[in-house]
């Protein structure tokens, strides 16, 4: 591509970009606002692609997102190419520019959320397709190199091999069932790989783009404290992690925390593992979150015959949006989820008594998967509805039915608006009763399962109004009492 193609492709960009703006300056805010409304629920909250877990679940936009980072992938390495040799040139300088943002990690660290400011979960599924890209340009790249080297085995041969040896590896190993039902093995491959690939690398390509990457990749100093954790009430499903901090922090609604337990894991291996958890609520300098108990290290961590131990905090991260502008809020949640909206609730509350918010009704819909599970935020949802002296917040549990009086939850007392009830949850008719209940903008925001927060996106493209949907970065897993809870809603 010529210096003249350059400037017209630039200049063609520059003209079209500003006949966009001057168009978009003539349509009047009534027509912004419906363009807006129609593009959120036809590119942000429709699905194309849904995995039977919700680990790779791909909206409209983030498929447009991928065709596109793909279209320019394979244009930049078919576009004018002369022969073989150049093809593979070209696909390894493409792998050297792509690989160095992968070396950010794939969880979220200091550049990536306070800099870039993206969410945890549209990092993660730009950090896999990314990764994708740069597997198979980095086979392409070396098979083209061994097919037209010399028959002899030389030493950039040798290392050749052991590039793509380390790639395809680190390829198949990524897939989506082996990160899904062997995690922890997956973790570690994958450290390792990596960082094997870069001491490949080191001797492949030359010294100085080698230096380039490797201070790329070394990533930013992270903020970890040494603490200490003491578990409060454990159930079978989910137990309190309460971490007492040097000094109090200050804790937006959806901020979340990495934990790395040296002590807790197979072999005292915890030091290598690093999870995020919601931050559930905070007082003073104690952080709680609500761990629900899977397979891998929060296994390990409920059977850990050690109840305090150090931890390792990095955090916290995350960037909430701001609800005070809505007149209605409606926060819905299934099991652990509930983690996600606490501090949200009590934010709002705090906000509205103030008159620095525009909530007039703020509603929690609490889906629950068995009927323990209301002691995990009991306390706490008690202590939000203590504060709500203006009577604006509203918590409507879903219960399972049950016929033993005995397990009917913690009810000391009845609260007011504090609503139980054994009815299926319709969660497009439940949108549009808080919708029409009063006059004003209306925000959904939802934490659940994959199939929960279906049925929620469905609620909110349904309706004839123009609803806000926000949707929480944590997704909680899918387990067999989730599956068998569906029916119970839709």
């Amino acid at each position: 591509m010529g210096p003249l193609s350059i400037y017209l492709i630039c200049l063609v960009s520059v003209l079209g970009a500003f006949i966009l703006y001057s168009i978009w300056r003539l349509i009047d805010s009534t027509t912004r606002r419906f363009i807006f409304s129609f593009l959120r629920k036809n590119l942000l909250y429709t699905m194309v692609v849904r995995r039977r877990t919700g680990s790779s679940d791909m909206t409209v936009y983030g498929l447009l997102s991928i065709v596109l980072l793909i279209a320019s992938n394979i244009t930049a390495c078919s576009l004018w190419i002369a022969d073989r040799a150049d093809l593979a040139k070209r696909c390894g300088t493409l792998f050297m520019i792509n690989v160095v943002p992968l070396y950010l990690g794939g969880r979220t660290n200091f550049f990536v959320d306070r800099v870039l400011q993206l969410p945890l979960d549209q990092y993660s599924f730009l950090h896999r397709w990314m990764g994708r890209i740069c597997v198979i340009q980095g086979l392409v790249h070396g098979i083209m190199n061994a097919a037209t080297s010399s028959s002899s085995i030389t030493e950039n041969l040798l290392t050749t091999l052991q590039l793509l040896s380390v790639i395809a590896a680190i390829g198949a190993l990524s897939f989506l069932y082996i990160r899904r039902y062997m995690y922890e093995l997956f973790l570690k491959t994958h450290l390792i790989f990596a960082l094997t690939l870069i001491g490949i690398l080191w001797f492949h390509v030359k010294f100085t783009t080698t230096r380039m990457l490797v201070n790329s990749g070394s990533g930013l100093s992270k903020k970890m404290v040494f603490n200490h954790f003491s578990d409060g009430h454990a159930s079978s499903q989910a137990m309190e992690l309460i971490i007492d901090l040097a000094k109090p922090w200050n804790v937006g609604p959806g901020q979340y925390i990495y934990l790395t337990l040296p002590n807790v894991g197979r072999h005292k291996g915890g030091f290598i593992q690093s999870h995020p958890y919601n931050i559930a609520w905070v007082d003073g300098p104690k952080v709680t979150v609500l761990i629900q108990r899977y397979k891998g290290f929060s296994d390990t961590l409920f059977t850990s015959p050690d109840p305090e131990s150090s931890v390792i905090v990095d955090g916290p991260y995350g960037h909430p949006q701001s609800l005070d502008r809505f007149d209605k809020v409606l926060l819905m949640a299934s099991g652990i989820g509930i983690a996600s909206h606490l501090l949200t609730i009590k934010q709002l509350l705090l906000a509205h008594e103030s008159q620095t918010a525009r909530v007039r009704r703020l509603t929690l819909v609490w889906f629950l998967e068995a009927i323990d599970q209301e002691a995990w935020a009991h306390d706490y949802l008690r202590s939000l509805c203590n504060m709500d002296h203006r009577k604006v917040f509203t918590l409507v549990l879903f219960v399972p039915p049950t016929l033993d009086a005995s397990k009917t939850g913690p009810r000391e007392q009845v609260i007011e608006r504090w609503r139980r009830t054994e009815h299926p949850l319709d969660v497009a008719w439940y949108i549009n009763e808080e919708s029409s209940a009063e006059a004003g903008n209306m925000a959904v925001s939802v934490c659940g399962t994959s199939h929960f927060e279906a049925a929620v996106r469905r609620g909110v493209r349904s309706s004839k109004d123009d609803i806000y949907m926000l949707i929480a970065g944590f997704r909680p897993e899918e387990t067999a009492l989730s599956r068998s809870s569906r029916t119970r809603y839709s």
